[in-house]
Parts: C-alpha cells; sequence; structure tokens
C-alpha cells in the first residue's frame, strides 16, 4: 500500500489533534453546562423547600395546613409538592401527581437535611426532586419539592448540536487549512529537490538554496550542500587519479612501443635484440609495479582493503621491516637505528602494515644523503601506538607538505622518476592508515630533515603465539 505524502500526513495528523481538542473541549463545555443547570435546578428546590417550611411553620392544625398548602401549591406551575408524616400519611399532595404522587427518596433524609433525586415518568420526561424531614411543626414531616428538567434538557440538547454542528466544520475548515500550511510550510523543500534534482555529476558546482540558515530545512540545506561539496572534491580527485593514471601508464606504453619499432625497422645482432629485450622487460616490471598499485588503491577506495582484525605485535613488525630493510640502507651507507623495546599491540592486517613501514623506510631511504642516519622508534601514549621514521635527508618545502599525500604528486619530478617511484607512496601509506582507523603526520624542514609518526588504536589484547608471514611490499611506490 502505497504511503501518504507527509503534506497529507501534516494535514492528517493537524486534524486529528484538533479533532481531539474539540472533542475533549466540547464534552468539558456539555459537563459544565449540565453541571450547572443542575446546581441552578437544585437552588431552586432548595429555596422552595425553605418556603414551605416557613408555611409549616406559620400553620396550626393539620387541617389548616393542608388547606393553606392546597390554595399555595396544589396549582404551582413550575413545582409539584407531595407532604406526608413519617408513616407515609398524605397530608398534601400537587393536582398533577394527585394519582401517582411522588417517589420515596432514595435515603431517609434527617432533621434538616436534604436529599436530592433524579427520577423518571413515561410520557413526562425527566424531574428533579428535594427531599427534608421538617421539624418546623408540631410533628414530624416529609416534604418533597419536584421539579421538570425538560427545559434543562432542551438547553443540552441545543448545546450538543451546536458542538456537532460546529466540531465537524472545524475539522474540515483545518483539513484545507492544514493542507495550505503544509503546501507552504513544504515548498522550500519541493525547490530543493527540483534543484537536486538538476545536479548530475558534470554539474556538482551547484548548490541548493537556504531559505533560513537557522532553522530546520536550513539546516538541511546546508548540510546537502556540504555533502555536494564532498563529491564535488570526490569526482574531481577521480578525474585527477584517472588522468594522472592514465600520463603514468602512457609513458611505459610508449617507450615499449618504440622499443619494438626501432628492433623491427631494420635488422641488429643478437646483442642489440637482447639489449631492446631487456629494455622492454624493464618497462613491463614498470607497468607491472604500477597495476598492483592502482589496484591496491582501488580497492581502498572501495571499502576492500580494511584490516582483517588480527591482533599484531606492532613492535615485532617493526623490527622484521627493519632487519629486512637494513640491507639497502647499507648500499648506501646509511645508518638505520631501531627502537622497538616498547611492546605495543593493535587490530590490524599483518601484510599492509608490514607494506605501510616499507614505504616509510623506503622513503627516508631515497632522500637520506649518504653516510646520514635513519631512525624508526615505537612508543605508546595514552592508549596509542606510534611509530615514528625520522632522518637527517634533504626534508620537503612547507608549500608541498599539504598536498604529499595526494596521488602521483611529486615534489621534484625529476627526481621521482630517477628512483623509480609514481607519486603513490604516501598515498598508499595514508589509506592502510585509515582503514586501520588511524593517521599519518609529517613534520619536515628543507635541509633537516623529516619526520612521519603513524598513529594506531593500541589494543589490550595479545597476539597469538606464530609467527606472522614477513611479506614486504615492492619497493619504489
Amino acid at each position: 500500500m502505497k504511503r501518504l505524502s507527509i503534506r497529507w500526513r501534516l494535514t492528517l495528523w493537524y486534524s486529528a489533534v484538533l479533532a481531539g481538542v474539540l472533542a475533549v473541549f466540547g464534552i468539558s463545555v456539555y459537563l459544565l453546562m449540565q453541571r450547572g443547570l443542575q446546581i441552578r435546578t437544585s437552588e431552586s428546590l432548595s429555596i422552595q423547600m425553605t418556603v414551605i417550611e416557613d408555611q409549616l411553620s406559620r400553620s396550626q392544625g393539620r387541617w389548616g395546613l393542608r388547606d393553606r398548602l392546597e390554595r399555595q401549591y396544589a396549582r404551582h406551575p413550575a413545582f409539584d409538592i407531595e407532604v406526608s408524616d413519617v408513616d407515609g400519611t398524605i397530608w398534601m399532595r400537587g393536582d398533577r401527581i394527585r394519582d401517582r404522587g411522588l417517589p420515596p427518596p432514595s435515603k431517609l433524609p434527617g432533621a434538616g437535611r436534604e436529599v436530592f433525586d433524579n427520577f423518571t415518568v413515561a410520557g413526562l420526561g425527566r424531574f428533579r426532586m428535594v427531599s427534608r424531614l421538617s421539624d418546623r411543626y408540631s410533628v414530624p414531616l416529609v416534604v418533597q419539592v419536584a421539579t421538570s428538567l425538560e427545559e434543562n434538557d432542551k438547553q443540552l440538547g441545543e448545546l450538543m448540536a451546536i458542538l456537532l454542528l460546529l466540531g465537524p466544520l472545524a475539522v474540515g475548515c483545518t483539513l484545507g487549512g492544514g493542507y495550505l500550511l503544509a503546501r507552504q510550510a513544504l515548498a522550500p523543500v519541493e525547490r530543493m529537490a527540483a534543484t537536486a534534482d538538476e545536479i548530475t555529476a558534470t554539474q556538482l558546482d551547484r548548490r541548493l538554496h537556504e531559505p533560513n540558515p537557522d532553522d530546520e530545512l536550513g539546516r538541511l540545506a546546508r548540510t546537502l550542500n556540504g555533502m555536494i561539496a564532498r563529491l564535488e572534491r570526490s569526482f574531481e580527485e577521480v578525474r585527477r587519479f584517472t588522468a594522472d593514471a592514465a600520463h603514468e601508464l602512457r609513458t611505459p606504453l610508449a617507450i615499449l612501443r618504440n622499443e619494438a619499432e626501432v628492433a623491427l625497422r631494420i635488422p641488429r645482432e643478437s646483442e642489440q635484440y637482447r639489449d631492446c629485450l631487456e629494455n622492454m622487460l624493464e618497462e613491463i616490471d614498470h607497468l607491472s609495479r604500477l597495476s598492483e598499485v592502482l589496484l591496491f588503491l582501488f580497492r581502498a577506495d572501495a571499502g576492500l582493503g580494511a584490516h582483517t582484525g588480527d591482533v599484531l605485535s606492532l613492535d615485532r613488525i617493526v623490527r622484521e621491516v627493519a632487519d629486512d630493510i637494513r640491507v639497502v640502507a647499507a648500499e648506501q651507507n646509511q645508518e638505520l637505528m631501531v627502537d622497538a623495546s616498547s611492546p605495543c599491540n593493535v587490530l590490524g592486517n599483518a601484510e599492509q602494515l608490514r607494506r605501510l613501514l616499507f614505504n616509510l623506510l623506503d622513503n627516508a631511504i631515497k632522500f637520506t644523503p649518504a653516510g646520514g642516519s635513519i631512525g624508526i622508534r615505537v612508543e605508546r601514549q595514552k592508549g596509542q601506538a606510534r611509530v615514528i621514521v625520522s632522518d637527517a635527508g634533504i626534508g620537503i618545502a612547507p608549500e608541498h607538505l599539504p598536498r604529499i599525500f595526494d596521488r602521483f604528486y611529486r615534489v621534484d619530478s625529476a627526481r621521482s622518476r630517477r628512483t623509480g617511484g609514481h607519486g603513490l607512496g604516501l598515498s598508499i601509506c595514508k589509506s592502510i592508515a585509515e582503514a586501520h582507523q588511524g593517521f599519518i603526520e609529517v613534520v619536515s624542514q628543507p635541509g633537516k630533515g623529516t619526520q612521519v609518526t603513524l598513529t594506531l588504536p593500541e589494543t589490550t589484547r595479545f597476539p597469538p603465539r606464530v609467527s606472522e608471514p614477513n611479506a614486504l611490499a615492492v619497493p619504489g611506490v
């Protein structure tokens, strides 16, 4: 079943709430008027009872009292009166109730106290009666005074008719007015939806109008605009990444094509063919490594590169990576100092963390002059594990620091080609760190060196006592 629109749901809610309020209001007014009429009727009966008791105090003799009451109350237009003694002997009864009399009170009234009762007479309607045991005469007498409730019922009926007529009319007006108000209130949403529908991948520069930045719709528009801005940046990064990847792939492919054309143009010696094939294999290796890196980044962007959640000993991984790359540092006559004495356990993927640490150390070795020193240490700080890689290399200029994690970004393009990198190493490091709920910080001064800090959340769990495979990343990324 198709759900109603928000506009109609708001309208129906408004109408339902108003109908409930009107129902409570109408019932309250009806009950208050009913009670007021009953109090007024009771007061009239009490006043008439007081008048009758005054007559009792002035009369002498049973027959004299009866005559006085008959003359004044036998044909009273508003009240029916009956006077009897405690034994039930009737002393006086009005003409309208001569044959049937008044019903006995619901309970025997005490001296000077009144008892009120309602009763119904077939064909005549409802009545209200007051009964009192009077001691104003020489003997106790039970005096009963009744009056018709026809006028009260008529007024209550008219009130009920007004409420039943105006209530649905008010609810109907609320339906129309509520619909118009809901339509007016949701008009900015309609405009926002129309604008959002026009935004495509080629028009991400458009933004939603913020009618009132301080209300709910303004905050919604501001949130959506922020989301669109993030999407625009993401699309721009994807376009730039695609263009850079195409450029990086085009260069080795052009070299391969050129080598093949040169080899086929004129006959050559076998040794020359061998050199040509070696050059082609070098470029193929370059393409393979680049393809591997691009595949890794694509998987990371798709959320497929997240860590597995294994409990790992970070200090042991640092020592293993340092031992494997120490040979590379020795070839450059560099000293690699390792401080991994502080045990740290993290949740993650061992292969990816090795790749991250290898890339950081590989960069430090590449950009540190021969005879320089490189350090890596592990420390714990406030529930976090930190790995700090520092070098005394050439450093990075301040204007390049904000972009060093961008894909294919090179501080010095010529130097990157010479060292065999693609400008993706730090991008991979950042992706791995974020996949492990961590982050990387870089502090550098030109000519003095660079310090890279990897921060990961520490775990209190312990790794299993099983040696982990030592799989290193491909260098030069």
